[in-house]
């Protein structure tokens, strides 16, 4: 081999070593970039992986809280029909009481909601045709000292119950009336019967 040759062979093999050591270094650098974004890549894959399942979570928390509530609101409700049924019931059941014991809880209501003075009691005029003769007397028997109750001839505009009328005001005691202002107390009472 002559001296160029070799000067030649020699700057071929030096070549050949800078390439492979710049190809070696470019893998290198290739595969280290590689990694770093496949672990970059990881990261960010966790991390969405991780707020989906925590949205995911959330959603269905949500949706069993949502389930729970529509439940409690139908049972709620249906506990509501339940109760205004039976009062309604009873409100049916006391205005269709016989006689007597209609005339009777006509007493006990009067006793409790008269007035002290004289007053004027009105019946609707299904009952007014059936008032037993000593009626009157047996209202204000039950009334306290200082009360006093005399019976209308002219019937109430009233399905059940009674008037009340003190110097021209009138006191609406029809069992209908009494229901309504004491309902939120009666459904009470019923809900701790049926629902203790």
């Amino acid at each position: 081999m002559t001296g160029l040759d070799k000067i030649l062979e020699d700057i071929r093999q030096q070549s050949s070593d800078a390439v492979s050591k710049t190809v070696g270094d470019a893998r290198s650098q290739a595969e280290a970039i590689r990694q770093d974004a496949e672990a970059q890549a990881e990261k960010v894959r966790l991390t969405y992986q991780q707020k989906t399942e925590k949205m995911l979570k959330g959603s269905r928390e949500r949706l069993a809280s949502t389930a729970q509530l529509r439940q409690r609101q139908s049972l709620l409700s249906a506990k509501q029909k339940i109760i205004s049924g039976i009062l309604q019931e009873s409100l049916a059941a006391a205005e269709s009481l016989p006689p007597e014991q209609y005339f009777a809880a006509v007493i006990r209501m009067a006793s409790h909601t008269a007035h002290r003075g004289e007053g004027v009691i009105f019946l609707n005029r299904k009952y007014l045709g059936r008032l037993p003769e000593d009626f009157e007397k047996q209202l204000n028997d039950a009334l306290p000292d200082g009360f006093s109750l005399s019976v209308s001839h002219e019937a109430a505009a009233i399905d059940s119950g009674f008037l009340l009328q003190y110097g021209g005001i009138e006191e609406d005691c029809s069992f209908r009336s009494v229901l309504s202002a004491r309902k939120e107390e009666l459904q009470d009472k019923v809900r701790e019967i049926l629902f203790p």
